[in-house]
């Protein structure tokens, strides 16, 4: 049940926080480590905006290359990220997919909200209006990074 009341975090983290974003333009976004989805379940709203502050940039176009767990709603947009690889991209996707459907459960009011992964900051006019599944299934959009340094020497002495 600790879980269940978990889930009252996610919910005034995401959904509810949207009222201090309400103010705020709707192109602004607010970027955050993508390590703070393991703490949308369980932080309260103000212990989550202490502990992960992000940076409040005025569109995707400000972002630094890389892929990106996006959770929009109404006025509220977080971008989790960059993160290197779109496989790692698409476990932390996973995994905030299961916190918001069990906040979903609980509060089936809650709608029209948009969660995906995505390369991010996409050229101009590679996405209008395109679809939320296109980064993620490598179809579409922009392509992923080129691998670091560290990959290529990981590459080498492993033969990958």
């Amino acid at each position: 049940m600790n879980q269940l009341s978990a889930l009252g975090g996610l919910i005034l983290v995401l959904l509810i926080g949207s009222v201090e974003c309400v103010a705020r333009s709707v192109s602004e976004i607010r970027v955050i480590e993508e390590s703070a989805i393991s703490y949308t379940g369980f932080l309260s709203k103000a212990r989550f905006d202490q502990r992960f502050p992000g940076q409040i940039k005025s569109g995707p176009a400000e972002l630094d290359s890389g892929w990106y767990v996006i959770y929009e709603h109404e006025s509220l947009s977080y971008y989790f990220g960059p993160i290197l690889l779109e496989s790692t991209g698409q476990d932390y996707l996973a995994q905030l997919t299961q916190t918001v459907d069990a906040a979903v459960q609980q509060r089936p009011s809650i709608t029209d909200y948009r969660l995906e992964l995505s390369f991010e900051p996409t050229t101009s006019g590679s996405q209008e209006g395109g679809s939320e599944q296109s980064d993620s299934e490598g179809n579409g959009g922009s392509p992923p990074p080129p691998p670091s340094s560290f990959w290529i020497l990981l590459r080498s002495i492993f033969g990958v």
